[in-house]
């Protein structure tokens, strides 16, 4: 997002008076892509010293990531949330569930 805008808003917080400095804060950052453009951006906010963890392949997606896209009228938005969300939390229960 900084690099869609909000950087500006980004700087007027950390520029705060009140705010401490760099080395005396401590911020987190996450992207799933995070390109070599916004992490220059990043480097205003972010520490010095500040840690980059990766997992996969930088400024790629990850291709583990299923995308599906379902046509909904506004009506059905909320009930559809809901069946996604009890089917994923049955999901996640039979097969990451330890024994109870």
């Amino acid at each position: 997002m900084l690099d869609m805008g909000f950087l500006p808003a980004m700087r007027k917080l950390v520029g705060n008076p009140d705010m401490p400095g760099k080395a005396d804060r401590q911020a987190l950052m996450f992207s799933a892509t995070f390109p070599e453009d916004v992490q220059r951006l990043a480097q205003e906010i972010l520490a010095d010293n500040y840690l980059f963890l990766v997992v996969g392949r930088v400024g790629g997606a990850n291709l583990d990531i299923v995308q599906t896209v379902y046509n909904v009228d506004n009506l059905g938005k909320r009930e559809k949330v809901l069946t996604i969300l009890n089917e994923s939390e049955q999901y996640f229960q039979s097969h990451f569930a330890g024994p109870h």
